[in-house]
């Protein structure tokens, strides 16, 4: 084995080669893909909110259509509903309306 070897004789060549902007075609193309997977979920996330929110809001209408109580017990009951939407921050207040007004059997 030779004693006196010299990294400076290797050089600085790189054995490997790629095709003129194949880096930066790999990023935009990544950047894609997980832009599209963020939007699928961002969808998916949105129409599981959609269905929890139309559920709650089936929910609260049969039970103030079908609810044994009287008539000011209803006037009372539909104030406090009144009241707690009042209580929401205005950001709340905006999605639970947009969701009504999305709402297809709300709207049919």
């Amino acid at each position: 084995m030779e004693k006196d070897f010299d990294f400076r004789q290797i050089g600085k060549r790189m054995p490997y080669k790629t095709p003129e902007g194949f880096f930066d075609e790999m990023e935009t193309n990544i950047w894609k893909e997980v832009q599209n997977e963020l939007s699928q979920t961002h969808k998916r996330k949105a129409y599981r909110l959609r269905i929890f929110a139309g559920a709650v809001a089936a929910s609260i209408a049969l039970l103030l259509v079908f609810s044994p109580l009287s008539h000011k017990e209803q006037t009372d009951s539909l104030s406090r509903v009144e009241q707690a939407f009042a209580n929401l921050s205005q950001e709340d207040q905006a999605y639970m309306l947009a969701v009504y007004q999305e709402d297809l059997f709300m709207n049919e």
